[in-house]
Parts: C-alpha cells; structure tokens; sequence
C-alpha cells in the first residue's frame, strides 16, 4: 500500500540503507522555563517522566543507558545502526563543556550513526551552536525544536516561556548548520481551532524545517494542565477531531517534510486524557483511513515544494 505521508522509518532506510532504531536517553538536564532563577514555572503540560522509557533511565549513566538499549535492539530486532535521541527536558541547557561531554560520549558506542537533541527555540547560545556546528562535522545531527503552536496567545495561555518569533529566529540560525531541524507541533491546545492549526501548519511549511513531530495534547497527572482540565478551562479532542486535525496539517506541509509522529504516548498511570492516546496504532490506523477517504496525502494543499 502506497504511503499517505512520509514517515521518519522511511527516510532512515533510504538515508542509511537499513532500519536504524532512535535511542532515548535522560541526560539529567533541566529547561530554562524550570529555573528557579529564570523560569516561570514551566509549561503547563510538562511531565518529564512521562516520556517512554523515561522513568526507568534516570538513575542510570548515560553510557549505561545506551549500551542496554543497543543490546536490546539487536538481540529483539537485529538492527546494527542507531540515533541517540537527548529527548527528556532541554539538552542544550548546561555548561557547554559538559554538553560537549555528553554528546560526544554518546558517539562512542558502536553503531551510533548521529545524534537527535530535543530543545527549545529560546536555548540555542552562540556557544551551543559552536558545538553543535562541531557535532556535525562528524556525525549526522538532529535538532529537534519544541514549538507546540505558531500562535503567541495560545504560547502564553500555556506558559511556554518563548514566542513564535523565538523559533524562527533558532530556525534561521540552525539553517546555517549542517543539521536536520525536527519541529513539534500539538494539537488540541487551549483556545485552538481548526483555524489556529491550518495557520500552524502553513507558517510551518513556510520556514524549510526538515522534520515535524504532530502530538496531541496529553493531560497528565500532577501537572498545571490538570488543573485546567479539572476546571473546564478546555475541552478534551475527541479522536476522530484529532484525526480530522492531523490530515488537515498533512496536507499543508510540503511533500517531501519527514513526519516524525503522529501521536504521543504516556504511562498509564499518570495519564488523565484523553483515553484514546493508549493506542498508538488505532490512531495511525484512523489517520490513514482518513486520507484514503479524502482520496488525500501529505502535501495536497501545499504550494510549497
């Protein structure tokens, strides 16, 4: 069956000529929008733990954490090539010399092929983008940028602690680098409609960054969203809404932009809403009947090639 969009799978292979599996690892780094000096507090949704496989790494080295991962990818799926993936808060915010350690010690496992740094527009210094300038020169490098929305009330209605204009700037200065930019996207934010999404979409499409990651908004436990939810403030996507939603932003993104996800995960156990999320591949199953309803693709209504 030919494929609707184009998924990041798809993009390994034919960049690497096999199946290269992404290795997520907890550096123990904070955010800048969690500091007790800078922050405000941090966004409204934000867990760290709840990220997959997160709980479990945080006690243990980083080297550690990479070689159990590579031992179970080859032992259950025999895959020989890997991405180390710096997902858990902003890896980039540290002392650059202990960023440049971290990095660099992740590079010393057989089979690493690159690296995925998750991170946010507002935290990309002169002296970051000096190493991460460095990284590339030997290694295949992602920076990956949380935007969540391109709209600057709905990043102030959640706390994000940047605007949307902070992101185009760390867009413009990492299209300098030879690196990949992944941007993350949620839907069902606070406030947002249809409209506020096709207008992400097309001003996404619009900056050349590489890679998009498509999320639902999770309402977790024991976060300020939670309140929220408890107090009305919005109301929870229904599942074929979103479904709705992700093919509407599909279409709006250029054809040849790499989809990372289309959904997000969270253990069970701090996970509040929507109920749907726990089942990643009846989402992607609906995404895709969708499109083939709408006799539609990634791209469809992009002008941007």
């Amino acid at each position: 069956m030919q494929e609707r969009y184009y998924k990041f799978s798809r993009f390994l292979k034919e960049k690497y000529g096999e199946k290269v599996w992404k290795i997520p690892v907890d550096a123990g780094l904070s955010c800048p929008n969690k500091d007790p000096i800078t922050g405000t507090g941090g966004c409204v949704f934000c867990r760290n733990d709840s990220f997959s496989q997160m709980q479990s790494l945080q006690n243990i080295s980083l080297a550690e954490q990479i070689e159990k991962a590579i031992a179970a990818a080859r032992t259950r799926q025999g895959i020989n090539k890997y991405l180390v993936y710096f997902q858990s808060s902003t890896n980039t915010f540290a002392p650059p010399e202990a960023l440049s350690r971290y990095f660099n010690q992740a590079l010393q496992s057989p089979g690493v092929v690159g690296l995925a740094i998750a991170t946010r527009p507002d935290c990309l210094p002169p002296d970051v983008l000096h190493i991460i300038s460095e990284l590339a020169a030997k290694t295949d490098v992602w920076i990956e940028l949380g935007l969540q929305s391109s709209h600057n009330t709905t990043l102030q209605k959640i706390n994000r602690g940047h605007t949307f204009e902070a992101y185009l700037d760390a867009v413009e200065k990492l299209k300098k680098l030879p690196v990949r930019i992944c941007t993350h996207i949620m839907i069902g934010l606070p406030g947002e409609e249809r409209s506020h999404i096709i207008a992400t979409a097309d001003k996404i499409a619009a900056t050349g960054t590489h890679e998009v990651k498509i999320h639902p908004l999770l309402v977790l436990k024991d976060t300020a969203l939670e309140k929220m939810f408890i107090n009305k403030d919005f109301s929870e996507l229904e599942l074929p809404d979103y479904v709705m939603l992700v093919c509407d932003f599909l279409e709006r993104i250029p054809a040849g932009m790499v989809v990372q996800r289309l959904t997000a995960e969270s253990p069970r156990e701090m996970l509040i809403a929507p109920a749907w999320a726990e089942h990643k591949h009846l989402v992607l199953q609906a995404i895709n009947a969708e499109l083939i309803k709408r006799e539609s693709r990634q791209g469809a209504h992009c002008s941007i090639k």
